[in-house]
């Protein structure tokens, strides 16, 4: 499809703020076995760091993944991106290493090392083999004690971000995104891109990135894992040795409250006339990650648009009227709550056909059950995919930190598949009843 006319719409439903963004212009079946991780080993050092290690020895390689549990929405409202620029410049040099030999050093060992902010943490990783353990340990530990911030490096970083932030404005999916984002938190910290914005960017300085990093790069708010080929005693051991000079500090508490409902609906319209396609995301406030609810939400959203070429949305606005390539729906779920949005696009010429098609299956499932096919067809995708977020290190690592991160409770991830299972149709019929804003 040929881009012309751009427009935007938002329309924003009671309390949950249902939000219409118009821009104009397989199922997995197989069965696996129950999830049996290697013996979990937790400890806390005098300083407050919190260690996680885990022995998984099919491959040698181990995974260090560190999570500070601080993000983007701790930046100041003038002050946006500063948790991403921040872990941005970690690895671009060290009190005893340039960005260079930083560089030089991971990539001679074949390894990865990276950093960055999501809303609500940042997080620092490194992969290296197994042999390699005190080469990636000792870089790990290096970024985070003893960035420099060196302002030429923050200055090339800067512009960086900067044509970035320029470039997304240009892709109509991007700016559908971040419009959405931003209708439906308001001036929220959610509601403001993790990257930044031009005007915030460009006024953040070395001081802002020294007082950021100061404020909550401290072991009393932060949790290693490291999973792989390893020895448990010898890691903590190691790890002792690189974090117990990491002294611990206060930690500000962001004064983060609930996003705010609007009340009634509105429409918000920006009109882009070089688009022939319309983007439409559609949504409002949905839930907080620790909802109680949550698994039978996830089978709700896989029925209705998670799901794929199995989903309401994809067979009724894809395969059956044509309206569009791709459609799908999510639950975006943090500390606090994310938002509900549903994200498609198609021709200028059919943007009200579907926004009809999409209302009409957000009524059609908070009205009637689901059918036992679509039940069954949901758990079983569930029942095979869910193992397979642990075959690495770094997924093992990224899951169980996702746990103590949102406080999930120690039987989180052995408990998932049964938890899925045991949802009804009853359960799913509820849940869109609470959680969807009738249209």
């Amino acid at each position: 499809m040929k881009m012309e006319k751009f427009e935007l719409i938002l329309v924003q439903f009671l309390i949950f703020s249902f939000l219409i963004f118009l821009i104009s212009g397989s199922l997995f079946t197989a069965y696996a076995q129950e999830i049996k991780l290697p013996p979990i080993h937790r400890t806390t050092l005098d300083n407050g760091l919190k260690v996680i290690v885990i022995e998984h020895h099919e491959l040698p390689v181990v995974a260090f993944r560190l999570v500070l549990k601080s993000g983007s929405a701790c930046d100041p409202p003038d002050k946006a991106g500063l948790a991403n620029l921040t872990a941005g410049l970690l690895r671009k040099g060290t009190k005893t290493k340039s960005a260079t030999q930083i560089a030089e050093t991971i990539d001679f060992v074949g390894g990865s090392l990276g950093a960055g902010a999501g809303l609500d943490a940042t997080f620092a990783t490194c992969r290296v083999l197994s042999k390699h353990f005190d080469v990636g340990l000792d870089l790990l530990s290096d970024i985070i004690l003893n960035p420099t911030f060196q302002q030429e490096e923050i200055e090339r970083l800067r512009k960086q971000t900067l044509a970035g932030i320029k470039q997304k404005r240009d892709d109509p999916g991007s700016v559908a995104d971040e419009k959405f984002r931003k209708f439906v938190f308001g001036d929220h910290p959610y509601g403001r891109p993790s990257e930044g914005t031009e005007e915030t960017i460009r006024t953040i300085t070395r001081d802002d990135i020294l007082n950021f990093h100061q404020k909550y790069y401290v072991p009393n708010n932060a949790i290693l894992a490291v999973v792989g080929d390893v020895k448990t005693e010898e890691t903590i051991k190691k790890v002792k040795a690189k974090f117990m000079q990491w002294k611990s500090a206060e930690v500000p508490s962001p004064s983060l409250v609930e996003p705010p409902e609007i009340k009634g609906h509105q429409i918000l319209l920006v009109d882009k006339p070089d688009l022939t396609q319309t983007y439409i995301r559609v949504g409002h406030l949905g839930i907080e990650r620790k909802n109680p609810d949550y698994f039978a939400i996830r089978v709700m959203n896989y029925i209705l648009g998670g799901g794929g070429f199995a989903s309401r949305l994809m067979d009724e606005v894809r395969a059956k009227r044509g309206l569009t390539y791709g459609i799908h729906s999510r639950f975006d779920s943090y500390r606090l709550r994310g938002a509900f949005q549903v994200s498609t696009f198609t021709r200028n010429d059919s943007t009200a056909p579907a926004i009809e098609a999409i209302l009409e299956q957000i009524r059609r499932i908070r009205t009637e059950k689901v059918t036992d096919k679509e039940l069954e067809e949901t758990k079983s995708f569930y029942n095979g995919y869910f193992p397979l977020q642990f075959e690495t290190p770094e997924q093992i690592a990224t899951q169980i930190l996702n746990v103590e991160l949102y406080d999930l409770g120690e039987d989180y991830i052995k408990n998932f598949r049964k938890n899925i299972k045991a949802v009804t149709k009853e359960d799913v019929l509820r849940v869109a009843q609470k959680y969807l804003e009738h249209p």
